[in-house]
């Protein structure tokens, strides 16, 4: 008898006959289920009744089982149920089980009924349902690693690590498989990410076996992964002492300030800082900018002021070029005494997030001055950032080649590495490739050639995460380099940007604003502003807040006026708040700014998570509309 019913069981539960869908009580779907899943389909009826009602009594039971067979039998196919005085069972050949659509769906997700047999039998049906994806699962992977097929062992991997995540043959696998695809730097990665979560699930190390295999992936990048000799243009910074105005004599604040500030600086990788002791040693007559400099080796002195009145405190601050005494910035901050630790923590947060870019500023005004060719892959990079933040295709371009050209000077150098990683990756998002899928695999291959030479270094992990993230490919591993250089970096701008656009990505909304607060926070003036603001237009799109939303894109596109591919946003957010017309019209602005774009480039680019189906729908179908209207633009 061919089967009439179907039952899906691994994910929600899902009932059909005939193609179409079955409404059943939930009791009713519970039975079938519990029938499925017996051997012969078939049980005692005091046993089904006890395991469906178990908190009534038997008679009651055993009444309630009776209706609810006969409601079924109503809903479902004929001769599909069957029972006698003693027993109940589905007939022969009448149901079939869907095959599960993702290996690593639950045993009916979702699923609750409040009776303890029921709850008692459900939890042993998933732990065996659990094991027995693991177990196929690993099969799978270690298959088509004897194989010789990575990609294939990656994905099974990668699938028993969804099912569970602690478990430690998966990650051996995963990290065989991206070994074996030439990616260490990514197997060293997924087992710093798997030795994070099993410590904060279970407070334990890896075991032996783990460990030494990731001992190994290392040994053998060891000669790829050796630090390069440091740029001889890395800019020197010092701190020095804070001239104190109001306060009692013996008054530690300022140095504390001072001790705050150059702590904070030295996390990052963007610049040296001179210990503090060797500013503190400085005589009265050597506090002059250019004397000051020469004995400290300094290329910029941080200088800066304390002033207090009763619990008001106000910081001058100023970053000055070492050579000629230029200000390159200034700022003054405002607060009140309190707590001195928490204030001299927020005071050195604030100079560290805003002097960064300014620094940054500089360094790149400095590497222009110099000739082309005579510039340090350190200069090449700095002379590559802002045709990087113009986010157009020609400008794009030019940072790529500036790239390229460190990189022919230093090899392996970290920095160009990453960056280059993050300016092919927009090459290839952002419609202007004119072969992505072979842009796209040159784009891997320097992410894995960044991975490797990364170390701790938050603006390489930075650029690496944002490359995988805005290709749409291994989340967690972006995770996992953002989370290391804010680690590292806590005060670091463009980290806390990309952290918060994986939150986007991740679904999490609140997380994603407080971490586009943060950036803004520490660089209110920031060449990526436009992408703070798209980023928390997408987490307020997230929130359903369309309006506020809209407003978001709209000032990112004002502050990032070369950042066409906006236009989509916008043309997705007019269609969830119902202005198809203008939402029509910002897709045609779109297409306009990408001559040759064919609908199918167009849906590929379209990002990648499930969360948020409405919006990509919505896509979807201006792009059906709009490229219809003329297809021969393609």
């Amino acid at each position: 008898m061919a089967a009439r019913l179907t039952l899906d069981l691994c994910g929600p539960f899902r009932a059909e006959a005939g193609g179409a869908p079955l409404h059943l009580p939930l009791r009713g779907a519970a039975i079938l289920c519990v029938l499925a899943r017996t051997p012969g389909q078939r049980m005692a009826r005091a046993d089904l009744a006890t395991l469906i009602w178990g908190e009534r009594g038997e008679a009651q039971a055993r009444a309630s089982l009776r209706q609810e067979l006969t409601a079924l039998r109503r809903l479902l196919p004929e001769a599909t149920l069957a029972s006698d005085r003693t027993h109940v069972w589905l007939e022969e050949g009448a149901v079939e089980e869907a095959p599960a659509a993702a290996t690593a769906a639950p045993f009916l997700e979702g699923f609750q009924l409040t009776s303890p047999g029921f709850s008692d039998w459900l939890a042993e049906q998933r732990r065996n349902h659990s094991d027995s994806a693991l177990g196929d699962a690993l099969r799978r992977a270690e298959q088509a690693l004897e194989a010789g097929a990575g990609d294939s062992a990656r994905r099974a991997a990668r699938d028993a690590l969804a099912i569970d995540p602690i478990a430690e043959p998966a990650i051996r696998l995963l990290m065989r498989a991206e070994a074996a695809l030439g990616n260490r730097a990514g197997a060293l990665a997924a087992y710093r990410y798997f030795a994070a979560g099993l410590h904060a699930e279970l407070q334990v190390a890896p075991t032996p076996e783990t460990a030494a295999l990731a001992d190994s992936l290392r040994a053998a990048a060891a000669p790829a992964a050796s630090p390069p000799q440091p740029d001889k243009r890395r800019p020197v910074l010092a701190v020095l002492p804070f001239e104190e105005l109001g306060a009692p004599s013996g008054d530690m604040f300022a140095d504390g300030i001072v001790e705050e500030i150059t702590s904070a600086l030295s996390r990052t990788d963007a610049f040296d800082v001179i210990a503090r002791q060797s500013a503190y040693s400085l005589g009265p007559d050597e506090r002059d900018h250019r004397t000051a400099a020469a004995r400290l080796g300094a290329d910029y002195l941080v200088e800066g002021s304390v002033r207090r009145a009763g619990e008001r405190v106000r910081i001058s601050v100023q970053l000055i070029a070492g050579d000629s005494g230029l200000t390159h910035w200034s700022e003054r901050l405002d607060d009140t005494l309190g707590d001195v630790f928490d204030l001299q923590d927020r005071i050195a947060v604030q100079v560290a997030g805003h002097l960064a870019p300014h620094l940054r500023r500089a360094e790149i005004d400095r590497a222009h001055r110099r000739p082309k060719a005579e510039r340090s892959a350190y200069e090449q990079v700095l002379s590559a950032l802002p045709h990087f933040w113009a986010h157009r295709k020609g400008e794009n371009l030019l940072a790529i080649a500036h790239l390229e050209a460190a990189l022919d000077a230093r090899p392996e150098d970290p920095l160009a590495l990453g960056y280059l990683a993050w300016a092919r990756a927009q090459h290839c998002t952002y419609h202007w490739s004119d072969d992505p899928a072979r842009d796209r695999a040159e784009t891997q291959r320097v992410i894995e050639r960044g991975g490797l030479v990364a170390g701790d270094r938050p603006a390489v992990l930075t650029a690496l995460s944002a490359a995988l993230s805005v290709l749409n490919i291994d989340f967690p591993l972006a995770r996992s380099y953002v989370d290391r250089a804010l680690q590292v970096d806590p005060n670091n701008a463009w980290a806390w940007m990309r952290s918060g656009w994986l939150h986007v990505y991740e679904g999490q909304a609140d997380a994603s604003l407080a971490a586009m607060d943060r950036a803004e926070a520490l660089s209110p003036l920031d060449p990526f502003r436009f992408n703070i603001h798209l980023g928390r237009a997408a987490a307020l799109r997230l929130q359903r807040r369309y309006e506020d939303a809209l407003t978001e894109v709209k000032a990112g596109i004002l502050h990032g006026p070369g950042v066409s591919w906006a236009r989509r946003m916008l043309a997705g957010t007019y269609a969830l708040l119902g202005d198809q017309q203008q939402a029509l019209e910002e897709t045609r602005r779109w297409r306009a700014q990408y001559p040759g774009l064919t609908r199918e480039i167009a849906i590929a680019s379209l990002p990648e998570w499930r969360h948020e189906r409405h919006y990509i729908e919505a896509l979807h179908q201006l792009i059906d509309q709009v490229w219809s209207e003329d297809p021969d633009q393609d």
